[in-house]
């Protein structure tokens, strides 16, 4: 008897040791000047939410390549639900890296963070109290596939790097309004599945050297809520940019864009404006601090993996010591957007103010050219400096719109209302024929880009003309009410003279083409007819004829004069008519009925 409980208890506990799971064994490479291939990223993460009960991995859907968009989470109390998460009053940080996957380090330091967070490095793991981390570990995957040590020839490492463009040949960080790509669409399914306080996109750029290896593009706090913005420009700003000063070997300075493009950083730099189709701008729309670290390209790849690395760390100790007023800001944000009656659609720097920045830059050294070779500037590291310099941060809104009760969407444009859905907007269908008093947009003019931007020759300078009148509408038309979570979106989106919006981005261009026009051959037939019946108007083409003798001279300037003054001429108010409605007030007795067909992607 005693033999076999001495049997049974060894058994047990050879047992419990086959069960047992393997040590974390994740081999980061980038002290050897490389980045993780994507299926070495991925056997990480698997390795963390196989060995940690805190962390999870999940397909969020497909990207253009054909390969899962993966979720990767922390969460401190193994809930990984987000709904429940903010139930709790926790805070959700979303991390996307390799939009550019030639610029890697995020992908790599995003690893590591995530292992000190789980294994409780220098007690990390008391920010998960509070934070929840979610990581887009390749946001493109078939760029990360491409690998080449010639792509992004002079970023000082790591040895291969990963193609800029995606599958289709597409810059995902321009496509975040548009959302042409499987990669978009599947962002948007975990950011609306989060609904995160704070986003972060990490990226790498070229320009002008100086002493820090990290740069950071805040969202403008103006166009953030009134609060929220407040707190970003005289709080979490100033506060992460001492934090990392305090704690990284690296420092932080604000994205240099030169305020005088072919100046000198000396004479200032500015914010950067972080248009919707930016992963930022983009997320900024929906009430969340969004920020893109930007590494230099002439650091080291070690040390720029280790000051991503770093901000990492003092963001979410930032949003830990933080959390409840991030989350009270935001959340009231949330509730004041449904009735926000105005929005600004489009903004420019105001030059006349701007706040001191203590820079360390390095002199510009200027050559005289020889007659035998071409001589460049550069960066003199041998002629460091430390000065103030003018910092410019407020842009001021130079297009605003007062939002309508609803858009009317006509059910022949329902592609847009599958975006506008998958984006979380709330659609109706109107249950019977009608017609309605409504706003329309005319399109006097716009011009498309000259160089095409992402297989698009863009709208731009669009001008615009808006009248009342009423238009019939039928059973199964769209409207789009504006009391919804997603009102900047849909503003963004649906003014047509706004830059980054569905019109600019060529969606309803057949607008601009042609409608029914009189034939010269029939119309001249009734002229003498016309003429005769009409002695008002034939009195003033006479009067015109004799007034202006190219026109009396010009048979065609007179056909158009009379027939912009003719019965017929109706049929021109479709002419570069935009067919997106603004109905001012909600109507008596407008039946309606929620649409439910494209609302989940």
């Amino acid at each position: 008897m005693r033999h076999s409980l001495i049997f049974t208890l060894a058994g047990l506990l050879i047992l419990s040791a086959c069960n047992q799971k393997d040590e974390v064994n994740i081999n980061l490479k980038y002290d050897d000047n490389l980045s993780l291939e994507y299926h070495e990223v991925i056997d990480a993460y698997s390795q963390l939410a196989d060995y940690y009960p805190e962390a999870s991995l999940v397909e969020m859907g497909k990207t253009d390549i054909g390969k899962p968009l993966h979720l990767f989470m922390i969460s401190g109390d193994r809930d990984f639900n987000p709904e429940s998460i903010r139930k709790k009053g926790k805070c959700i940080i979303l991390i996307n890296n390799g939009i550019h996957p030639g610029e890697p380090e995020g992908i790599d330091a995003s690893i590591e963070f995530s292992w000190n967070l789980l294994r409780n490095k220098d007690n990390l793991k008391e920010y998960l109290d509070k934070v929840v981390i979610a990581i887009i570990p390749v946001y493109n995957i078939g760029g990360a596939l491409d690998r080449s040590k010639y792509y992004r020839t002079n970023q000082n490492g790591p040895v291969y790097k990963g193609r800029r463009r995606n599958a289709r040949n597409l810059d995902l960080n321009r496509d975040f309004a548009k959302q042409e790509t499987k990669n978009a669409r599947s962002f948007v399914n975990i950011f609306l599945h989060l609904n995160p306080d704070v986003f972060l996109d990490t990226h790498t750029t070229n320009g002008s050297d100086h002493q820090y290896t990290l740069t950071l593009i805040a969202t403008l706090y103006s166009k953030l809520d009134t609060a929220m913005g407040k707190f970003l420009k005289e709080k979490m700003l100033p506060d992460l940019y001492d934090r990392m000063e305090e704690n990284s070997d690296y420092g932080m300075i604000p994205y240099v864009q030169m305020s005088n493009y072919f100046g000198d950083i000396k004479d200032g730099i500015m914010a950067y404006n972080d248009d919707p189709f930016y992963s930022t701008g983009y997320t900024a729309l929906f009430n969340c601090y969004s920020f893109m670290t930007e590494t230099l390209v002439y650091k080291y790849f070690p040390d720029r993996v280790r000051s991503v690395m770093d901000f990492l760390t003092q963001l979410t100790a930032f949003t830990y010591d933080n959390c409840s007023v991030i989350r009270q800001l935001k959340d009231e944000a949330d509730r004041k957007v449904r009735d926000r009656e105005t929005y600004h659609l489009d903004w420019e720097i105001d030059m006349s103010y701007s706040e001191k920045l203590l820079f360390k830059g390095y002199e510009y050294a200027r050559p005289e050219p020889t007659e035998d070779r071409r001589t460049r500037g550069y960066y003199d590291h041998d002629r460091p400096w430390t000065d103030t310099i003018s910092y410019y941060t407020k842009y001021d809104p130079v297009l605003t719109v007062t939002k309508p009760w609803a858009y009317i969407i006509p059910q022949a444009w329902s592609d847009v209302v599958e975006k506008l859905c998958h984006n979380g907007v709330k659609a109706f269908r109107l249950e019977e024929d009608t017609e309605l008093e409504v706003e329309t947009y005319y399109i006097d003019k716009t011009e498309p880009s000259g160089r095409a931007n992402q297989g698009h020759h863009v709208n731009q300078n669009i001008k615009v003309r808006l009248e009342k009148q009423t238009i019939p509408y039928y059973k199964g038309d769209f409207l789009i009410i504006t009391n919804q979570h997603a009102n900047r979106y849909i503003v963004e989106m649906l003014e047509p003279h706004a830059p980054n919006s569905y019109f600019a981005w060529n969606f309803f261009d057949p607008v601009l083409e042609s409608h029914d026009f009189y034939s010269i051959w029939g119309f001249e037939s009734h002229l003498m007819e016309l003429l005769h019946e009409d002695e008002g108007l034939r009195t003033e083409v006479e009067k015109r004829k004799s007034e202006d003798e190219s026109f009396a001279n010009d048979p065609m300037a007179q056909l158009r004069f009379i027939y912009e003054r003719a019965p017929m001429y109706e049929i021109e108010k479709y002419n570069r008519l935009y067919p997106v409605a603004r109905l001012i007030r909600e109507p008596r007795n407008l039946e309606r009925e929620e649409y439910h067909d494209l609302v989940t992607p």
